[in-house]
């Protein structure tokens, strides 16, 4: 049997072109650099609209735009259930719908119900092609394996009285502390905002270490919430963190050379770029 080449997939959220370029000239990114010496640098990327995170996610694992995946917003209206869907554009608007409404949406409802079922997702496509697939915490994770809730600790036993449903997503899920396809030690406190590129650091550099994957998608989420806190002149900061974390995954391969030119392993990295309001 032909063994199929190894891919790491990184996706550092709302990461600007012009930001990654001063960070990596400021030498803060000497992993980031060390790839764009080794690969194919684009910075002129085209993001989806409108650019928030979800209908970019949904574009990136489907590899099609909103009008056939079907994710058209950060909040939107369904007409066939006459309501407002909200996947937590703010504190107040998650007040306003109610917090189990909008938690239901955005980790339930918007891989098993809103994403189209005609455009499917780089998981389930390697899924059926028997690849083994691999994800940290990211917005779509839609696959053809089942994962149940975890119930290991007490963070996690409280959000299982509202978290009570199997997903299906690749065969290694690692969505916040909430579905976890093995025990790795890693955790993110239920995915709170800067402590999520820690915790897919962990995942992924676990993975690595145990060769579990063929296809990995490795979110690097923080980089958003500190843009929307410092703006994108804070990217800096934040592109430096996410960068810590890309060597730790590489590390556990023994380095970013190892990692490159380890047989049957390419890499790729994803800048999920778009506004401030996403």
């Amino acid at each position: 049997m032909t063994v199929p080449p190894k891919l790491v997939l990184c996706v550092i959220d709302a990461m600007a072109p012009a930001q990654l370029e001063r960070t990596v000239a400021a030498g803060e990114a000497p992993t980031l650099a060390a790839l764009m010496e080794r690969g194919l640098y684009v910075p002129d990327c085209v993001a989806a609209f409108p650019s928030v995170t979800p209908v970019c996610a949904a574009s990136i694992v489907t590899g099609a735009w909103q009008d056939r995946h079907h994710i058209p917003g950060m909040c939107w209206y369904d007409r066939a259930e006459r309501r407002y869907v909200e996947y937590g554009s703010s504190f107040r608007a998650s007040q306003r719908v109610g917090l189990t409404r909008q938690l239901t949406d955005t980790v339930y409802n918007m891989n098993g119900a809103h994403l189209s079922r005609d455009t499917p997702t780089v998981f389930e496509s390697l899924d059926d092609a028997d690849v083994r697939t691999a994800g940290t915490t990211y917005l779509m994770y839609r696959g053809r394996h089942r994962h149940e809730p975890q119930r290991d600790s007490p963070l996690t036993r409280i959000a299982s009285t509202l978290m009570r449903h199997s997903v299906m997503g690749p065969r290694e899920l690692f969505y916040a502390d909430i579905f976890a396809s093995r025990r790795t030690g890693c955790r993110s406190t239920l995915g709170m905002p800067g402590v999520r590129d820690r915790h897919s650091g962990c995942v992924g550099a676990y993975m690595v270490e145990h060769d579990l994957f063929d296809f990995l998608l490795l979110s690097l989420p923080d980089n958003d919430w500190h843009s929307h806190r410092a703006g994108p002149e804070g990217q800096v900061r934040s592109i430096a963190l996410a960068d810590v974390q890309l060597a730790r995954v590489m590390d556990a391969a023994g380095g970013v050379d190892s990692f490159c030119n380890r047989r049957h392993l390419t890499r790729a990295v994803a800048a999920e770029h778009h506004d401030a309001g996403g």
